[in-house]
């Protein structure tokens, strides 16, 4: 459950709520189990023994028009980007969370490269409307196509944890092996996430006779490439995926959060470090000023930059839980709007 699939599940139960008039089909090519937002809600897996088992990117290239053109719908959401073929005139409505296949198509897994070089573009283009997930990405889509984005959504915290006491926090780090002092990062550990230059960074300052008493902790899953994660250096505490409950604790008591990825569309991580009050040294990315505002630090991510930007972070005091100004329902309003324009329906 990375970026996108927490953004999806996070908008769904409110925009059940947005469209009560509405029917929903959720197509998937596996199981899953969440509770649905109702009983408005219809799942279609597919089953088939073969398409079942084509890479997520080609599944919903090849088959998933298939399974949707079955049940008649008034509009389809692209809610992975990508669009089916076999819609006919269907309208879609896209969101699109980065053009990571343009920029920096080097971090992304072949086949997922391949098939987001091939039909991503045709695809926003061709959407009844499109929606992005920050002013940052829809501004990169104009000067890409000339065509910016027809609505923002914003994400908002994934995580609905409430700040923990510090009893609760330090029980948590004690399940993890998390001794403090710590500096944190989260993300799956794939390249375009930059996770050795963190690495680097502490490095060069545990070399200058500086951090030599704190752990770096890493969060996240096992991405593609080489394991930034998988340090020989005792000082790297790499711990994978963790609960909403252990993230929060680990916000909560981190000295600093690192996150140096080289592009995002938006920067979940960001907004959930600070809504812990956790100071944050992240890439100077437009996305990401649009997260964390005046409440972050910005480096640029190499080493160097990262190692300068905790220098500065850790001078500074913590900064006091920042409540975030949107939330999901929100976000599912401006999706609703979307949905009904397309299908005709009045608000």
């Amino acid at each position: 459950m990375s970026g996108i699939g927490r953004y999806v599940l996070n908008i769904l139960a409110p925009l059940n709520d947005a469209l009560p008039e509405a029917q929903f089909f959720l197509y998937t090519r596996s199981h899953f189990e969440f509770p649905l937002p109702s009983s408005r809600w219809v799942v279609r897996r597919d089953k088939h023994r073969v398409f079942s088992q084509l890479p997520t990117s080609y599944w919903i290239h090849y088959r998933l028009g298939m399974l949707a053109h079955r049940d008649r719908l008034d509009v389809f959401w692209a809610a992975n980007t990508l669009s089916p073929t076999g819609l006919g005139r269907l309208p879609y409505v896209t969101t699109v969370y980065d053009i990571n296949h343009l920029l920096f198509p080097e971090t992304m897994p072949v086949l997922t490269r391949s098939a987001h070089l091939r039909w991503l573009t045709t695809d926003i283009l061709k959407a009844s409307r499109i929606v992005a997930i920050s002013e940052g990405t829809s501004s990169r889509l104009y000067s890409r196509f000339g065509r910016s984005a027809d609505a923002v959504a914003l994400p908002a915290i994934p995580l609905q944890t409430p700040m923990p006491s510090l009893e609760e926090a330090i029980e948590q780090l004690r399940k993890l092996s998390v001794r403090r002092p710590y500096l944190l990062t989260v993300g799956n550990r794939e390249p375009r996430k930059n996770l050795e230059s963190a690495i680097s960074a502490v490095a060069m300052l545990r070399s200058e006779g500086r951090l030599t008493g704190h752990q770096l902790v890493m969060v996240g899953s096992r991405g593609w490439g080489r394991d930034a994660g998988r340090s020989r250096m005792a000082w790297v505490n790499s711990v994978g995926y963790v609960d909403d409950t252990s993230l929060a604790a680990l916000y909560a008591l981190s000295d600093a959060f690192i996150f140096p990825s080289f592009y995002e569309g938006y920067g979940m991580p960001v907004g959930e470090a600070l809504a812990f009050g956790c100071r944050v040294v992240a890439t100077d990315l437009p996305e990401l000023r649009e997260v964390g505002g005046t409440d972050a630090v910005y480096v640029e991510p190499t080493p160097a930059g990262i190692a300068r930007g905790l220098d500065v972070a850790l001078a500074m005091p913590k900064p006091s839980p920042r409540r975030a100004l949107h939330d999901w329902a929100d976000a599912a309003c401006v999706m609703a709007k979307m949905f009904r324009q397309v299908a005709m329906v009045p608000d």
